[in-house]
């Protein structure tokens, strides 16, 4: 028994070793398979926020291509031809240049056209840069555009700015765009009567809480089609590095929480 003792315990030894190099080698395998599930498990996240960046590109091309058919359909109809009806009143004077009566009535709408032509300039003008927005900042121009919705829509909306700080022109721009957004949704889709809107900023970050009680709509369904609305929205809201937080169900209204940070 006395001299087995040593060759039991070279028996154990080597045992021991191979079983060692074994949970070794089984914890290297574990590691290495684990890091390449770590790899392919980045490379589709990489893959993933690709495809949404270009998503969002293109939904900021979608949106700057929109606002230039836009902008042109309204000076070709509006302002183009105001125009064209005015040079044809002005020929109208050139072809009877003696009759008082004609001259005064051809005046008087030429005057009108022209008083209704400034109107449109303005308008289109101010679509493009908001009033206000420079010079008195963004409470002063969403107050400004709230009201106006309401002129032309039958819609409450219900403001509400809390420690509002000055904020870059550029992300102001953004901002006001978003919100127009919002409540063109809210008239044209939604059919909201009721419509709250509270703008804060907390911590150098601008947080947005909309609230309005229309029919709502199934978020998924709407996101996974890309619906041009909730595609501006987010797009806007990414372009300055903000985040979108949507709750809505079918006729159970829309929310929605914006956070951007003004740093």
């Amino acid at each position: 028994m006395a001299q087995s003792s040593p060759l039991d315990l070279y028996i154990l030894l080597f045992g021991g070793t191979i079983a060692m190099m074994l949970l070794a080698s089984g914890v290297i395998g574990f590691i290495l398979l684990y890091q390449r599930r770590i790899i392919r498990q980045d490379l589709t996240f990489k893959e993933a926020e690709a495809k949404h960046q270009r998503e969002l590109y293109q939904g900021t091309l979608e949106a700057i291509e929109t606002e230039r058919k836009r902008l042109a359909r309204d000076l070709h109809d509006e302002v183009g031809a105001a125009l064209s009806a005015l040079r044809l009143l002005i020929g109208q004077i050139q072809q009877n240049p003696t009759e008082q009566i004609n001259i005064e009535t051809i005046s008087n709408k030429s005057k009108t056209l022209i008083d209704n032509t400034i109107d449109n300039v303005r308008r289109i003008s101010n679509d493009l840069l908001p009033q206000g927005l420079e010079e008195f900042g963004l409470a002063y121009s969403v107050e400004g555009l709230c009201e106006k919705t309401m002129e032309l829509a039958d819609i409450d909306i219900y403001l509400k700015v809390e420690n509002l700080m000055p904020i870059d022109p550029k992300i102001n721009l953004i901002v006001y765009r978003l919100i127009q957004e919002l409540l063109n949704n809210a008239v044209k889709h939604s059919e909201a009567e009721s419509v709250h809107l509270h703008l804060k900023t907390a911590n150098n970050t601008l947080e947005i809480e909309y609230k309005d009680n229309g029919q709502g709509f199934d978020f998924e369904k709407a996101y996974l089609k890309r619906s041009l609305g909730l595609k501006n929205i987010e797009t806007r809201t990414k372009m300055i590095g903000g985040t979108t937080k949507f709750e809505t169900k079918l006729n159970e209204g829309l929310k929605l929480h914006v956070s951007i940070p003004l740093n």
